[in-house]
């Protein structure tokens, strides 16, 4: 039988595969070469769902699934409903405890915070997202503040096992449209951190959390499933540490070279091209093993 990647998964066993979006099927409003073909071969495969799983923090589900309907990934590479986005997941958090963020994000994400007052003027947590019309001192400050009270003066909400300071993720740079690296959101997490003296809850990958929810959205197996995407921290290492069966790494989006040395990957590949090919073909041509 043949095997994916060193962690040995049986191509006959994969049952799912995760892929992420940006810088992996796409870079703003471009294509990945022949990311469109791919992801309909894949979508076609006997036996293996699929789930596109995303930090983009600067769109909501809908403008980011009407990017993707510009750039041509029709419902047979990209299907409705089947993109699993870590703002949704951090949603599902603010719910589940009834939090009211202060937020820094960009006014179009708010859309998926539907059902979360994010007016409410006695703010009990801070929620991060990629905001660049928000990353200036004054929301910082405003942010900041936030958190200085929670902590000094009226402690951590009781029975909440989070920290006030919610990251969506917190990648430190990503591929902008373009074709530059741009500064993510990780940065100015961190600056809260450090001025807070807390440590943040992250809801987006690598979280191990992310990952199993994804799992258990599809009903399968951490070894039945493999992970694609150009993040070795991120998509790779998260991957990993929820015990996925195989993680291959394309050389697109934010890769850099030499990536693969700071990680584990199974596989390293030039595009989601290859790694399809590797995974419905059960091959190592063009791939290579960390």
């Amino acid at each position: 039988m043949a095997l994916i990647g060193s962690h040995g998964i049986e191509k006959e066993s994969i049952k799912a595969v995760l892929v992420d979006l940006s810088g992996t099927i796409h870079v703003g409003n471009h294509e990945i070469p022949g990311a469109i073909d791919a992801c309909v071969r894949l979508q076609k495969e006997p036996g293996i769902q699929v789930l596109f799983l995303t930090n983009t923090t600067k769109l909501s589900s809908f403008s980011l699934l009407q990017q993707l309907r510009t750039i041509g990934f029709g419902e047979d590479a990209v299907p409705e409903g089947s993109i699993m986005t870590s703002t949704g997941a951090a949603r599902e958090m603010l719910l589940k405890y009834d939090l009211k963020p202060l937020c820094l994000v960009e006014d179009d994400l708010l859309d998926d915070l539907e059902g979360i007052d994010v007016n409410h003027s006695a703010k009990n947590c801070v929620l991060v997202g990629l905001a660049p019309s928000a990353f200036h001192y004054s929301r910082l400050n405003d942010a900041f503040r936030v958190l200085h009270r929670i902590k000094h003066e009226n402690g951590p909400e009781k029975n909440v096992p989070i920290s006030p300071l919610i990251a969506i993720h917190r990648a430190k740079y990503f591929m902008d449209q373009d074709g530059q690296m741009s500064l993510g959101p990780g940065g100015f997490v961190s600056c809260l951190e450090e001025a807070t003296e807390m440590e943040a809850t992250v809801v987006g990958k690598p979280s191990r959390t992310f990952f199993q929810s994804a799992l258990s959205r599809l009903g399968v197996l951490p070894e039945e499933t493999v992970m694609i995407g150009d993040d070795i921290i991120g998509d790779i290492e998260g991957a990993k540490a929820a015990g996925l069966g195989a993680t291959i790494l394309v050389r697109t989006g934010k890769y850099m070279m030499r990536d693969e040395n700071k990680g584990d990957p199974s596989l390293v590949v030039d595009s989601i091209v290859e790694a399809i090919d590797c995974i419905l073909t059960g091959t190592f041509e063009n791939a290579s093993r960390n």
